[in-house]
């Protein structure tokens, strides 16, 4: 029977290999989940850009769904910047109660 004998200076380069490994391995998995996350962020912002196409276009097809569509997206569209971004097409939005455009254009500056 024979017995294997490993010194202490090659468990430690075994060690310091392995933890290495870990280290490369760490920087990957975090890469991969920035990735991830990116590209949902990506997917996200196509889809809301796709469905606003989509509605604008179903407006200006049938105008008279237009007020029906005012109506579901208001309590929706509260930033100021949105609702400007409406400004001129067939779903403008008049502003919250009580907020001009000037006014809530230069609150949401500071």
């Amino acid at each position: 029977m024979s017995v294997n004998i490993i010194s202490a200076s090659d468990v430690e380069t075994r060690l310091a290999a392995a933890q290495a490994r870990r280290r490369r391995a760490a920087a990957e998995e975090s890469r991969l989940r920035r990735e991830l996350a990116e590209a949902a962020r990506r997917r996200s912002a196509t889809v809301k850009i796709v469905l606003g196409a989509a509605l604008l276009r179903a407006v200006e097809h049938e105008p008279r769904h237009a007020e029906a569509l005012r109506r579901l997206l208001d309590p929706h569209v509260t930033r100021p910047g949105d609702r400007e971004a409406l400004r001129g097409t067939p779903l403008a939005m008049p502003e919250p109660d009580g907020v001009t455009a000037s006014a809530a254009f230069d609150g949401e500056q500071s």
